[in-house]
């Protein structure tokens, strides 16, 4: 895991001590963080951050600055609505990457209720 990729691991792990529930798991290439079982958010690419929120709010998130629906593969596969790539600028700072955070935390958490 490179440098940028293991430092936002970190803060995420931090940002996640108080769920129960969290575990971490190695996938996509990245450090992968689940909350219900569900993946939440994972620390991939060059310190990007790939969350999982409700498909119902990606269009409203999509329209935040650089941040795209994610894809993977060498054919750069649409992953679907819901899977967003947040760049690692957009959450440089801790306010930026919490509110990612609990996007895709309210997600699992109305998922895992369910």
């Amino acid at each position: 895991m490179n440098e940028k990729r293991a430092e936002l691991a970190d803060r995420i792990r931090s940002l996640l001590s108080d769920e129960p529930t969290c575990e971490q798991k190695r996938m996509f290439g990245s450090l992968a963080f689940l909350v219900y079982g569900r993946i939440v958010a994972a620390a991939w690419g060059e310190g990007d951050l790939l969350v999982r929120v409700d498909p119902e709010r990606s269009a409203d998130l999509l329209l935040s600055d650089g941040v795209r629906q994610a894809e993977m593969g060498p054919r750069r596969k649409k992953m679907g609505l819901g899977w967003l790539d947040v760049p690692a600028e957009v959450v440089a700072d801790d306010e930026r990457l919490l509110f990612w955070i609990d996007a895709a935390r309210e997600y699992a958490g109305l998922r895992g209720s369910a």
